[in-house]
């Protein structure tokens, strides 16, 4: 199974590329039908095997309450409502891809592989799939070739800005940024010219990200930095980590210069535009928050219930929420932020819990993992995503299938722990009793 996910990922990834999204029919299009004939693959697999268990129940219990209360309200604005403007079928059909498939990615990764090498394999070929996209976005941009469909803003306050495979430019980076741990944790567990490769490999999706001069990476970085080290703060070794950070500084300023130098110091000129006046861009998106707000306490039920699915979008706005928090509050109220910071609160801890009982080598994994979520849930405060939804739940079913294995190999060590010791006890019992034996024979004689 681990191949074809594997595959799935880079289909997938090269249909964002290349732009394939062809529609086969009302709300299926051939990336939903490589997603489907995964999921009816793993679904006869688990049917043949007899797989009952669900692991991770509360996680599974939260992505439920989510798609349950959003097709709830699907329905009720559909039927009951009637929303102008709003079409319940085309509604149905963003439902479906941009909810229920995401977790339809999360259930292949997490039920497909079964092994640890499975969960490399499937990681490794991700994180290639995002380079090798990043590395032909890089050559196309920059005039090598002409192939994919990048681009580069032309007008506005996104000139200069380069939109990467994954939609906008926050997308791209916001993907990035959460999967740049990940390169390192590879980097540092393999050897040779694999750790090169890897390297390498982490450099030209870094190199994308400043590309896209996003400053909700950077805060995403900086802000989910602390609070990320601050989750694992019993597990970094800062004996490793303070060489480490040195060595990414180090390959940081030869790229930022190249980057700054490309594109017209469009990176610099942002970076320094937020730091010297952080309200520059941030007060257009406060405007454009305090719009959302403003129409939820005309009707401050909607304060908790929300206006219904997909119903942001039939409000008359001119531009979008720029923040995917207020999205999910803003159409699924209450219920449909706490579920989702209840479904990313579980996987994290639920990755530092078996970070503390995992080796040295998959505790790298666990890590990344857990900075790459706090990276990307602070970026997606400045930002929507779409496209790079699948990969970012892919990864975190993969993770949760790596915490699955080394939980249950922790528990195995501790139930054949006790037994190996009472049957070493039993084993010198008997070696001390010998000899007291011998000592009563001779007695007698």
């Amino acid at each position: 199974m681990r191949y074809v996910l594997a595959l799935l990922f880079i289909l997938l990834i090269a249909g964002d590329v290349f732009g394939w999204n062809q529609s086969l029919a009302p709300g299926l299009s051939v990336k939903n039908a490589m997603i489907y004939i995964a999921g009816l693959m793993l679904a006869a697999r688990l049917v043949l095997s007899r797989t009952t268990s669900l692991e991770f129940p509360r996680i599974l219990i939260w992505m439920g309450v989510l798609v349950g209360y959003a097709m709830f309200t699907w329905l009720a604005v559909g039927f009951v409502i009637h929303y102008k403007s709003y079409k319940i079928i085309s509604a149905g059909i963003d439902l479906k891809a941009m909810l229920i498939d995401y977790f339809v990615v999360f259930a292949l990764c997490l039920y497909g592989i079964q092994t640890l090498a499975d969960v490399k394999f499937v990681i490794k070929a991700l994180l290639i799939g995002l380079t090798c996209a990043n590395a032909i976005a890089i050559g196309d941009i920059v005039g090598l070739f002409q192939i994919g469909v990048t681009m580069v803003g032309t007008e506005g306050v996104e000139a200069g800005r380069a939109f990467g495979a994954f939609g906008h430019a926050n997308e791209t980076a916001a993907l990035v940024i959460c999967l740049l741990p990940a390169y390192v944790a590879v980097a540092v567990t393999s050897r040779g010219v694999m750790r090169l490769f890897w390297a390498g490999a982490g450099l030209v999706s870094a190199t994308m990200m400043l590309m896209t001069g996003s400053r909700g990476a950077f805060v995403g970085l900086t802000v989910g930095g602390v609070i990320g080290w601050y989750t694992c703060r019993r597990l970094i070794s800062f004996a490793r980590t303070v060489p480490l950070l040195i060595g990414l500084a180090v390959l940081a300023v030869p790229v930022l210069l190249l980057v700054n130098m490309k594109f017209g110091s469009v990176l610099t000129d942002r970076v320094i535009e937020m730091l010297q006046d952080p309200m520059t861009r941030s007060g257009d998106r406060t405007s454009i928050w305090l719009q959302g707000i403003s129409r939820m306490m005309d009707h401050p039920l909607t304060l908790l219930t929300g206006f219904g699915w997909d119903s942001y979008s039939v409000m008359g706005f001119f531009f979008a929420t720029h923040n995917y928090y207020l999205l999910l509050w803003f159409e699924l109220g209450v219920i449909g932020v706490l579920s989702y910071l209840a479904i990313i609160r579980g996987a994290v801890l639920t990755a530092r819990s078996a970070a503390e009982l995992a080796p040295a080598d998959l505790r790298g994994y666990l890590v990344a993992f857990i900075f790459g979520i706090c990276f990307v849930s602070v970026a997606i405060f400045f930002s929507l995503l779409f496209k790079p939804w699948l990969y970012i739940w892919a990864y975190i079913g993969v993770t949760m299938r790596l915490a699955a294995i080394v939980t249950a190999n922790a528990k195995q060590a501790a139930r054949t722990t006790p037994t190996r010791a009472a049957a070493s006890a039993a084993a010198t019992g008997r070696r001390l009793q010998r000899p007291k034996r011998s000592l009563q024979l001779r007695g007698g004689r």
